[in-house]
This record gives structure tokens, sequence and C-alpha cells, in this order.
């Protein structure tokens, strides 16, 4: 084995695979490729796949050429918007699995005026299958246009055609789909079937965002509220603390930690106290 053109016998030498260059029996072991983030505009009637045995049209057809990089989960053939691709194996991780949480913003356009009753529905979840039902949605009326309406539907899950699913399961058609975000990244003005490099802003967010458990968006604070103070309601150490009550019952506010003992209980354990002369 060679180190730079140095030949190295010594078990354990430690070398840097982005700049060193190494040889195994004369030919070179390729370094660990820089890693890249891709945001594209998938059109329609392409498949969310890097081949396809039946020779079908696929993204690959649409990636700039570059480094291997795999798409972050899928859209349907019939769905447009936005398509992540990396060679981060650990993000690509966190971005799809529903445990952390990572919001997904998608644009429909159904077949008809969805009563107030249906996006009720749509937000406290759907089931899809016997058995299954989807995780509260966040959906809003964006339009009104020859009998069609547009809404934006936005879900932390990713399972399999949900939102389509999630319409159909409620009598609704879908026309188009589109998916618009993903996490704090939007598709905004990219044509379709173009595609860009993520700025080192975006690729920041979108680490932050799949941090941890949940997600890490934006924190809200209520108006009035200055940072790094206590909003109402919640209780200081040794202070009294609201526990929630049972429907129709009131609680008491109960002191947190160590309750106090009461003076008339306390003589009554330890009797009378005995006058001394």
């Amino acid at each position: 084995m060679r180190i730079n053109s140095r030949v190295v016998k010594e078990p354990g030498t430690k070398v840097e695979p982005e700049r060193d260059r190494i040889e195994v029996r004369g030919r070179p072991i390729p370094g660990r490729s820089a890693l890249r983030y891709l945001m594209m505009h998938k059109p329609v009637g392409f498949l969310t796949t890097l081949h396809d045995p039946e020779g079908r049209r696929t993204v690959r057809e649409l990636m700039p050429p570059g480094p291997r990089m795999y798409p972050v989960g899928r859209l349907d053939a019939d769905t447009s918007g936005l398509l992540l691709f990396t060679n981060d194996g650990e993000l690509a991780h966190r971005l799809m699995h529903p445990r952390y949480g990572v919001m997904k913003t998608y644009r429909v356009v159904v077949d008809r005026v969805p009563d107030e009753g249906v996006i009720r529905r749509m937000r406290s979840g759907v089931q899809i299958e016997p058995g299954e039902m989807t995780a509260p949605a966040e959906v809003r009326m964006l339009g009104v246009r020859d009998g069609r309406a547009a809404l934006e539907v936005k879900v932390h899950e990713g399972r399999y055609r949900q939102v389509r699913r999630m319409c159909e399961g409620l009598g609704l058609t879908v026309r188009r789909l589109q998916r618009v975000g993903y996490g704090p990244l939007r598709l905004a003005r990219l044509p379709k079937g173009a595609s860009r490099s993520l700025t080192a802003v975006e690729i920041r967010r979108l680490k932050a965002t799949a941090a941890r458990p949940g997600g890490t968006g934006p924190v809200l604070r209520p108006r009035g509220v200055r940072p790094g103070s206590r909003p109402s309601g919640v209780a200081r150490p040794g202070r009294l603390a609201q526990r929630p009550a049972r429907p129709g019952f009131a609680r008491a506010a109960r002191p947190v930690g160590r309750p106090r003992r009461n003076p008339a209980q306390a003589a009554r354990r330890t009797g009378p106290k005995r006058r001394t002369h």
C-alpha cells in the first residue's frame, strides 16, 4: 500500500481521505465524495427512481452531472413539485423518518369545493384504510375557480400517496397535486425540470429542522413575551402550579414540591405543649 507515493507497512497508519492519495497494489482508492444537496422541480410523468426496468422516464434524466445522489422520498409520476437529492445518508434518513416530523407542504386542486366538515376531518385525521388513520394535518383553503377548490395541505408523515388517499377517503377527486415545500425549503419559481444546489443557509436550516424528533422549526412566542421571560401560567419552582382538571371539575392550586405542614395538624400529632415553671 502507498500513501502519497510512499510505501506504508505499519498497521494503523492514519490518513485523511479528502487529502491523501491512497493506492493498493497500484490502484487508487477513491476518496469520500463531497456532500451535495440538490433541489429539483419534478414534472408530471417522471418516476422518482434512478432506474426503471420497463424503460419509463425517470428523474435521472433531469439530474446534472456529478457525484451520485439519491432522491429523498418519492413523488408519484402524477405529482409534480419539490424533490430533494443528496448523498448525505444521515440527513436523508432524518428527513424521511416520521419520528422527526419534517413538514411537507402540498398544493392540491380538487374537483369540488369541500364544506367545513370535510376540512375539519382532514385536519383531525382521515381513515385511508381499515384501521389506518392519518395524523392530523394543517389544511387551509387557497381559492375557488370554475367549481374547483385549491387547498394547501401540510403533513409530516410519509405514507404512500397520502394526500391523494386523504382526499379520496373524503369523496374528493384530485385534479392536480404539487409539493411546494419541504421543511424550511420552498419551490418558489424554479422552472419545471430544472434543479439547483441548495445554499449554505438552506442546508443549515434543513439540518436544524431534522436535528431532533418533532423538528426544530422557528419558535413562535406570544405577543408581548420577551426572550428569556417566563410566559404567564408557567409556575416557578416552589410556587403554586395548576394541574389540569378533569372535565366538569375544578382543581385548586397545589404547591410544587414538598407541602408545608399545617400547624393545627402538627399540634394534634405532637399533642398540647406542656407549660413549664
